[in-house]
């Protein structure tokens, strides 16, 4: 006996899948939120900010230069966006555009940035691990 194509099913039980459209990106710079609520996409100078179901964009950020690496933090509010090419930091919030933070690193370069778990405190270490930097977020408005 021939054997049968499970999807010709398919057809006769009607069906659908709907796709998205495509969404351009950059250097692989997608990520999810700890939380799998929103997902944040990069693509040169911009990274947008979806929520997961139905792919509604929530925010769009721009940055100076191009973004090569971002990190979630583990309460899925704020995104921290590394510049490499300016040794930068940029911490965003979701829920409050007008909340931003900037981290320089100057001369001393930025190897790495990573979030603490409480989402409060971000840590740096500069090039050739010369130093440590611990860095805590006001997040209240003045």
């Amino acid at each position: 006996p021939k054997p049968q194509n499970p999807w010709s099913k398919a057809v006769y039980l009607n069906i659908k899948m709907n796709f998205s459209d495509s969404i351009p990106q950059s250097n692989g710079t997608v990520d999810y939120s700890p939380n799998g609520n929103l997902i944040a996409i990069a693509k040169n100078f911009d990274v947008k900010i979806f929520d997961t179901d139905g792919l509604r964009p929530l925010q769009n950020f721009t940055f100076v230069d191009v973004v090569s690496q971002m990190v979630w933090s583990p309460d899925s509010t704020l995104l921290l966006v590394v510049i490499s090419k300016r040794n930068t930091v940029y911490v965003r919030n979701v829920y409050d555009p007008e909340w931003n933070c900037k981290i320089d690193e100057g001369m001393a370069g930025l190897l790495s940035a990573i979030w603490t778990p409480d989402s409060r405190f971000i840590l740096t270490v500069s090039e050739f691990k010369l130093r440590m930097t611990v860095w805590d977020l006001k997040l209240t408005k003045v």
